[in-house]
Order: structure tokens, then C-alpha cells, then sequence
């Protein structure tokens, strides 16, 4: 019985472990889409894997650490981009916010709802991001930068989602546990 204890962590240390990975999860995240997909596009679409993990955490979560990645996740892509310092910030919280924000009313459990939040929030994102970039006086062709690139960015952020959801799904679980109640629509415990 003391055995078995002894090789488990404690709950501190292993929160720990779950904070330490999820700095490491958004910061390769963030080293990824700015540094190796401008490079190797997928069909011309650069993922925004930021944005994608972090409505993924919105979308399974109850509390507002999806709201500290989409800002701070959006800051690091601001920083490692040409984009100006904020508008990432603030787009990425916004969109987590509202996007992420809705799935309270579902099932957290299903992975195909984070896939289509993750679609709605692209639809959302690529617009508002040539606005706010032409508020700030950047020449910018609306046709070939959102309405030509739009399709293509759904599918590739959709997949992008895909792939993400058993990352931060474990990450979620290492950092917040959660008792076998969350499947009667309600947290009990940890």
C-alpha cells in the first residue's frame, strides 16, 4: 500500500508538471507557426496553432486558464511576428472569449465540438485580423487575403485542431483534474 503511494506524485508537484508543460506546449506552439510554417505552408495556409490550442482549452475547460493562453499565446506570436505588438493579443483573447465561451452550453467531452470552435474562430480571426490591420494603415487586399484564403485556413485550422486536442486534453487533466462526475455535468472534487 506504501508502495503504491510513494511512486504516485503528490498533487503539487504534479500541477507543477502541468503548468511547466503548458509554458512549453504554447511556447513550441508559438516557435512552430512563426518560425517553421511561414516556410512549409500547408496549401499555402499557415496554421495559427496558438489560437487553436487555446480554443481547445476554452472548449474543455471551466475555468478562464484558456483566457491567460489566448493572451499570452497572442502576445508571443505579436513578439515573434511583423504583426504589431497587441493585435494578436487582443484577437486571441476576444476570440477565446467568445468562442470558447459558448461551449458551456455542451458536452466538454466530445472532440468534435473544440474542432468546430476552432472553425468558427478561424472565420472569425482572418477578418478581424485585416481589419484591425488596416485601422492601422496597413494596405491590405480584402479578396486575396480573406475571402481567396478563408476555405482553405478553416480546413487547415480545423486540422490543426484535430491533432491539438489530445495535447491540451492531457495537459488540462494534469493541470486541473477533474472527478469521473464531469460526465453528469458537473465537477465534483479536484
Amino acid at each position: 500500500m506504501s508502495v503504491a503511494r510513494t511512486l504516485q506524485p503528490r498533487r503539487s508537484r504534479r500541477l507543477w508538471i502541468g503548468y511547466i508543460a503548458s509554458i512549453l506546449l504554447v511556447f513550441t506552439l508559438g516557435l512552430l507557426q512563426t518560425s517553421v510554417f511561414p516556410s512549409f505552408a500547408i496549401v499555402g495556409i499557415r496554421p495559427a496553432l496558438v489560437l487553436m490550442s487555446a480554443i481547445t482549452l476554452a472548449t474543455i475547460s471551466n475555468d478562464a486558464r484558456a483566457l491567460y493562453w489566448g493572451f499570452a499565446g497572442g502576445l508571443l506570436i505579436d513578439l515573434l511576428s511583423t504583426t504589431p505588438l497587441g493585435v494578436n493579443a487582443l484577437l486571441f483573447t476576444l476570440l477565446v472569449y467568445i468562442v470558447g465561451g459558448q461551449g458551456r452550453r455542451f458536452d466538454r467531452v466530445n472532440p468534435v465540438f473544440p474542432v468546430l470552435a476552432g472553425v468558427a474562430a478561424t472565420l472569425l480571426y482572418y477578418p478581424a485580423l485585416i481589419l484591425m490591420l488596416q485601422l492601422l494603415e496597413f494596405d491590405i487586399d480584402w479578396g486575396r487575403q480573406v475571402w481567396d484564403r478563408l476555405p482553405r485556413a478553416a480546413a487547415v485550422n480545423a486540422g490543426a485542431s484535430m491533432l491539438l486536442y489530445p495535447v491540451v486534453r492531457r495537459v488540462d487533466l494534469w493541470t486541473h483534474p477533474q472527478s469521473g462526475a464531469r460526465f453528469l455535468g458537473r465537477s465534483v472534487g479536484g
